[in-house]
């Protein structure tokens, strides 16, 4: 009974130890198990294939590949679509085309007052010459001013006839071909043409034969009485006649200064710059 209580104690201890060691035994395969799901195994690529996609982890239950998500799990975020057409950008504005240019047409008949600037005279103007005048007379259309006051104007003389010296006075036309506009720039122009002709000279030619007449008669009364005096008032009569016959008439002049009227005969048409 003394040896059964001497070896009491001793028999607890191996029945203690024989439980801690089932209970470590029974739970190493759980710490294992445990151990292998929370470990992910190893990346598998087949040999031979590059570029092909790499497994890893343990994959999901329920979940394929391509396939909806499992129960309970949100999709993932996908890009919006849109099934209609893509919106149109609006096209560029195009602007407003300018206005069309300003226009005035100058009508034939209208008027145009020059002033020359020199003296024309049949004597030394020659067909041809040209001379320059200034317009007394703006043209307007409402407020656009087309020709000021003073444009500039040539003309040229258009005939210069000196007389001959049996019959015909002298005579003088002049005529205007450009136009100076109110921008600088200067238009041909079509006028009428001004005539200037010289005075007439009967009161010269009959005083001329009436000299004449009165020296013949004089003369023929010294040589020969009365009758003497009728021959040499017709004989001085006829030379007074052929001196008139042989000089010519007094030229046509234009005075400088002065102010000549033309008329339009084509129209003008003016682009406002």
């Amino acid at each position: 009974m003394r040896r059964l209580m001497l070896h009491r104690p001793t028999l607890l201890t191996l029945i203690v130890s024989l439980i801690a060691f089932a209970a470590a035994c029974s739970s190493t395969p759980s710490s294992n198990q445990a151990s292998n799901q929370a470990t992910p195994s190893p990346s598998v690529q087949a040999p031979g294939t590059s570029g092909s996609p790499e497994v890893s982890g343990t994959a999901q239950p329920g979940a394929q590949p391509g396939g909806p998500p499992p129960t309970g799990q949100a999709p993932p975020n996908l890009p919006a679509t849109s099934s209609g057409p893509p919106p149109q950008s609006a096209p560029p504005s195009t602007p407003a085309p300018p206005p069309p240019p300003r226009k005035f047409t100058i009508q034939p008949g209208t008027t145009l007052a020059v002033t020359i600037d020199r003296e024309l005279s049949t004597k030394q103007s020659k067909t041809g010459d040209a001379f320059v005048g200034s317009l007394n007379n703006a043209i307007v259309d409402k407020d656009w001013v087309v020709v000021k006051r003073g444009a500039r104007v040539d003309g040229v003389v258009s005939d210069s006839d000196s007389g001959g010296k049996v019959k015909g006075r002298a005579s003088l036309s002049v005529s205007l071909r450009r136009l100076q506009l109110a921008d600088g720039s200067t238009v041909a122009i079509g006028t009428s043409t001004y005539v200037k002709e010289a005075k007439g000279t009967k009161k010269k030619d009959a005083a001329k034969i009436g000299i004449g007449a009165g020296i013949g008669a004089g003369i023929g009364a010294i040589a020969g009485g009365g009758k003497g005096a009728a021959i040499g008032a017709a004989v001085g009569g006829g030379a007074g006649t052929g001196a008139v016959l042989l000089t010519k008439g007094d030229p046509a002049v234009i005075p400088a200064e002065s102010t000549l009227g033309f008329h339009l005969t084509t129209a003008i048409t003016v682009t406002k710059r």
